[in-house]
């Protein structure tokens, strides 16, 4: 019982940091990689800024794709057009194309205020669900301990090993007499 309370309190301790070393790394690397352009294009206000930005995000996403860092889902089962990483490169490409479109607009125009005003609302929100899609089907194609449920899986089974470990070494050493 002591050698099996030691071995989950360490098991659970190693899964737990291979879980916080992975989510640190996820983060990194992702942010790295592919979001710091998309939050780039965001902070600028001028369409050729936010046009470049948003044409390097959809580079490096199509990149990514090719050389396997993204699942084609952010989902196991029950897959989706709105968890699918193919449906949401097009809505990105949507947004470059109406950019390439409003540029040569006078910014005087009907037109290009309300081609501004739907952009702004897909940066400020709407595209959240869109990245988050992103960021999903990079976790669980690169990090799959921390994607979704089966990070909460192993999370779980973490804390358990830790928690039933801490119980056989108390119980062994007397701890609750």
């Amino acid at each position: 019982m002591k050698i099996l309370g030691y071995l989950l309190l360490v098991g659970g301790v190693l899964m737990l940091a291979l879980q916080i070393r992975s989510s640190i790394l996820s983060r990194y690397t992702y942010e790295k990689q592919f979001s710091n352009l998309w939050e780039l294009a965001d902070k600028s206000s001028t369409i050729p800024a936010k046009q470049q930005y948003i044409t390097q995000f959809l580079t490096a996403l199509k990149v990514g794709e090719t050389n396997g860092v993204f699942a084609d889902y952010d989902a196991t089962w029950l897959k989706t057009p709105n968890n699918s990483f193919a449906a949401n490169i097009k809505a990105i490409q949507t947004l470059s194309d109406r950019l390439t479109q409003i540029q040569d607009m006078d910014p005087a125009s009907f037109q290009y205020n309300t081609a501004i005003q739907q952009i702004t609302a897909q940066e400020q929100g709407e595209a959240h669900r869109m990245l988050a899609v992103f960021e999903g089907c990079y976790d669980r194609e690169c990090y799959p301990l921390i994607w979704g449920w089966i990070g909460t899986v192993v999370t779980l089974t973490s804390a358990l090993a830790l928690i039933v470990g801490l119980t056989f070494l108390a119980a062994v050493y007397g701890l609750f007499d």
